[in-house]
């Protein structure tokens, strides 16, 4: 495995790491047998090995576990929490992974000395810029790292969005990796109230509330590869959910979504449509537990790919303070896609009233 692969396919927005991307990936073999038996058969070559996340795959979980040497991913039940420290950029990062991989477990502390430059362009999803974070800071990544981005004063989407990103006051969301290793590593999402004033209950009025926002996180080759990528990319899109005056979803669509990528002759970001069609949030008939939204994701029809009920879901909370119950929601979620796409995100939105 070339020093340096799993960062490549983690960190598209640094330009000495993604210049020579396509060709590293090509180029990277695994030791295997040669030569072949005194009768002249052919030399046989081992296929690649799958990483140890491959056994710890999931149906469930708000995870990926990315393998460079099989260019694939799959969904993992790892726990994550962000405790925000009520510093400038205080963060708290805590991750508990299955067993299996256990020893990643841990807690990685970000202040201040931890921001990205925004020269380095880690701190854009798709088409939405936050705030990044790395430990260690550098500017050329090497194994191990962890690593955090923040989206609740996000800006900059393209075109014309159909509304401006909201500057959250009561939550904060965004993604995490961790990167233990040069041939494996992890990227999950989360999301978490900026203050111990914050609270979670649901609004309750006479008549639909209407939330806007945006989702950013991370699609991949799913485990069986040879779909749409073999590499991670990270997407955005706009989100909107309409709730009835018990706080339960009426409707809520994610539009269309764009990745975003580096490409090294111009020195720009290029984006491009994700060919998944835009889905749609459905809660559960039964309901969802207090305090918070669940359900399934359901394609709402298009040219390209739909995604897995079975396999695609979403959670979601509110977050308000006194006098001002549920005026934020965010969330994370998960999907698959029918063109070998597995993605997840997190997402926040605004009361718009």
């Amino acid at each position: 495995m070339e020093p340096g692969a799993m960062q490549r396919m983690f960190v598209e927005g640094r330009r000495r790491l993604l210049a020579g991307f396509g060709a590293a990936l090509a180029a990277t073999v695994l030791a295997g047998c040669g030569g072949g038996s005194s009768m002249g058969t052919a030399p046989f070559t081992p296929g690649p090995v799958p990483c140890a996340s491959a056994a710890s795959a999931s149906a469930d979980g708000y995870a990926i576990g990315m393998c460079a040497s099989t260019k694939t991913a799959v969904f993992l039940e790892t726990t994550s929490s962000v405790a925000i420290t009520g510093t400038v950029d205080g963060h708290i990062l805590s991750l508990v992974f299955p067993s299996a991989l256990g020893a990643y477990d841990g807690s990685t502390g970000f202040t201040a000395a931890s921001r990205v430059p925004g020269a380095f362009l880690r701190d854009v999803l798709g088409a939405l810029q936050g705030s990044a974070y790395e430990e260690p800071l550098r500017q050329d990544l090497v194994a191990p790292y962890t690593a955090l981005t923040d989206f609740h004063a996000a800006c900059c989407y393209h075109d014309n969005p159909p509304w401006a990103p909201p500057q959250l006051a009561y939550v904060e969301y965004g993604s995490w990796e961790k990167v233990p290793t040069a041939s494996e590593g992890f990227i999950g999402v989360w999301y978490g109230a900026r203050s111990a004033m914050v609270v979670d209950h649901s609004p309750i009025g006479p008549v639909n509330r209407v939330y806007r926002g945006y989702v950013a996180g991370t699609v991949a080759p799913d485990e069986v590869g040879g779909g749409y990528l073999d590499r991670v990319r990270s997407f955005s899109a706009p989100i909107e959910i309409i709730v009835d005056g018990t706080g339960r979803i009426v409707s809520g669509r994610i539009q269309a979504m764009v990745t975003s990528a580096y490409d090294p002759v111009t020195g720009q970001l290029v984006l491009q449509d994700l060919p998944v069609d835009p889905v749609d949030l459905v809660e559960g008939a039964a309901g969802s537990p207090p305090g918070m939204l669940t359900g399934t994701l359901a394609s709402a029809g298009g040219a390209y790919a739909d995604v897995d009920p079975a396999s695609s879901r979403f959670e979601a909370r509110y977050f308000g303070v006194s006098g001002n119950i549920g005026a934020e929601l965010a969330g994370r979620l998960r999907f698959r896609a029918g063109n070998g796409l597995i993605a997840v995100a997190a997402f926040g939105a605004q009361f718009v009233p």
